[in-house]
């Protein structure tokens, strides 16, 4: 998935505490616009982290000066902007960007994971998302499309209006949107060129085209849990412990204290911060209890549903109190865990054979599945084993069934079946090689059959008997409709090569190529509106026209530069 690229920044000053003549704070000046030092040093070192970033090393010396180079170019681009915005007064406000959003959702946005529920893109969360940041923040897509992508949109549209088009330009688009011709469309097809593709060609653009076939890690897992009960042992135990925190409490030695030197050893000590409460909202047995107890003193051990708890007194105030309590949860022994751990095993084992919800069905156990996940997630909250069942998880296959895992936690036997694990960062080659294949026949096909047709155009016609196949149009015009769509366009650029005395271009239509080649033309006296001239006009205009009006306008750009490296 392709995501807008976002600037990261690096901590080394060395652009300018190496290089710099100038202690003031402008590090150059683009057509009278001032850049201050510090908004440049941001842009450099955003342009030195992205390349960093891709070329896992840093930069060498000369890739140090074209990176350089590439921040005044940019940021020449955004003066350029800037100043196009203000003079025809182009803002977008965010209902704009709302709206364009909503209707015309990005590509990228589309195949993100994190939009996915039960396997489909969900609009309404995406929505969500792009209104409230929930659960994704969306604020910097927002911001792209409302500082980048719409004005630009509105200053191409100003640009035709008001510089693209010449006089002279304007007055021979009239001219033709006012005719009438007779038209031979010549046909090339791209599926009639054979192509052959080497396994070098292909492997080439496998390597140059790693980030297309990358794959998020994800898994999707089912669990069941065999319970483990500790006995009357087990709890006496917990109970001795929990015992001796009693009087360590009641002796001053603070709860954090005891917890770091007891942990880990014949319990799992929680500690549990309430802070201040409503004395008179306090469960009865603690506030009876409390209520003749010093302030920094703890209640008797109690029994509760995971081993005991004791409950300490911090503060009374008048009204409230703060306390906190300690529970202690009783470890099951090893002795404890056999039977369970057979249990399990014995899980397993059917798993084996007909999977784990049919098995944990058998047993009478419960039976949990999850969605995809993260490759660093679990669907259950087991922190004292988690790093181990990720390991295991690194290296198992779709369909595998776990060894048993105790987790203290839980106090139970897991036992997991892992339902789907996607690991590979990238797609491997084998995996590609037909869509490879395809792509790069598809593109050699379109080349093989632009030369042909340019080809025949500028030379063929005029000498080759054998003619490609072809559809005449009679007293045609820019409205005619042919295999349903208006030639609009295509019988403009026909026309103007013609009335040009150029070469007939060959003009993309439906994955073919038609060369039209003018016999017959006559005008009308119809006039055509300006808003036909511009839609004419713009038809013509190449799919990058707008990157190399910039580029012209960057060539042009007044730009002092104050330090260089």
């Amino acid at each position: 998935m392709k995501q807008f690229l976002i600037l990261a920044f690096i901590t080394s000053l060395f652009l300018f505490t190496s290089c710099a003549t100038n202690p003031g704070s402008n590090a150059g000046k683009v057509n009278g616009t001032i850049i201050p030092t510090d908004e440049f040093v941001n842009s450099y070192r955003g342009h030195f982290s992205n390349f960093s970033f891709q070329a896992g090393r840093s930069p060498d010396m000369e890739e140090k000066q074209l990176i350089f180079k590439e921040t005044w170019k940019n940021i020449t681009k955004y003066v350029i902007l800037k100043d196009y915005y203000q003079k025809y007064k182009i803002t977008a406000s965010m209902r704009e960007v709302i709206d364009t959003l909503t209707t015309s959702i990005p590509d990228h946005v589309l195949t993100s994971p994190v939009f996915v529920v039960n396997d489909v893109f969900n609009k309404q969360l995406y929505i969500q998302s792009l209104l409230t940041d929930r659960p994704e923040n969306m604020a910097a897509l927002r911001k792209h499309y409302q500082e980048n992508l719409i004005p630009i949109l509105k200053l191409k549209t100003k640009l035709v209006e008001n510089e693209l088009i010449s006089a002279a330009e304007s007055k021979q688009i009239a001219k033709i949107l006012a005719s009438n011709a007779d038209l031979q469309l010549f046909l090339f097809d791209p599926s009639e060129v054979k192509v052959l593709i080497s396994d070098n060609e292909i492997s080439t653009y496998y390597s140059s085209h790693l980030e297309d076939f990358s794959l998020q890690p994800y898994h999707k897992l089912a669990y069941s849990l065999v319970p483990v009960v500790p006995d009357a042992d087990d709890h006496a135990v917990s109970k001795a412990l929990a015992d001796s925190i009693y009087y360590m409490l009641n002796e001053g030695i603070s709860a954090g204290e005891i917890i770091h030197a007891n942990q880990g050893t014949s319990g799992i000590l929680t500690l549990v911060k309430h802070g201040y409460v409503k004395t008179a909202d306090l469960p009865l047995e603690i506030k009876q209890e409390f209520d003749i107890l010093r302030d920094g003193a703890c209640t008797a051990v109690q029994r509760n549903e995971l081993g005991w708890v004791l409950h300490q007194k911090v503060q009374s105030t008048k009204t409230l109190t703060d306390y906190q309590s300690i529970i202690v949860q009783s470890l099951a022994r090893s002795s404890t865990l056999a039977a369970p751990e057979t249990q399990a095993r014995r899980l397993m084992d059917l798993s084996l054979s007909i999977g784990l919800k049919e098995a944990a069905n058998e047993f009478e156990l419960p039976y949990t599945a999850s969605g995809r996940m993260a490759a660093d997630s679990l669907n259950f909250d087991a922190p004292d084993v988690k790093g181990i069942i990720l390991k295991k998880l690194h290296k198992a296959v779709s369909g595998a069934i776990l060894e048993p895992v105790y987790s203290s936690a839980l106090s139970a036997w897991i036992v997991v079946e892992v339902l789907e694990n996607q690991t590979q960062n990238t797609k491997s080659l084998e995996q590609v090689r037909d869509f490879i294949t395809t792509k790069i026949t598809k593109i050699r096909s379109n080349e093989i059959n632009l030369q042909r047709a340019e080809n025949w155009a500028a030379t063929d016609r005029l000498t080759s008997s054998v003619l490609p196949p072809s559809v005449t149009l009679t007293n045609a015009s820019s409205a005619t409709v042919w295999d349903n769509q208006a030639l609009s366009g295509l019988y403009y650029q026909a026309v103007k090569a013609h009335l040009d005395k150029q070469t007939p271009p060959a003009i993309k239509h439906k994955g073919i190529l038609v060369v039209p080649i003018v016999h017959k033309l006559n005008f009308t006296k119809e006039k055509a509106s300006p808003v036909e001239i511009r839609q004419a006009y713009v038809q013509t205009l190449p799919g990058n026209w707008f990157d190399k009006w910039l580029d012209t306008k960057v060539a042009e750009a007044k730009v002092y530069i104050f330090n260089t490296p």
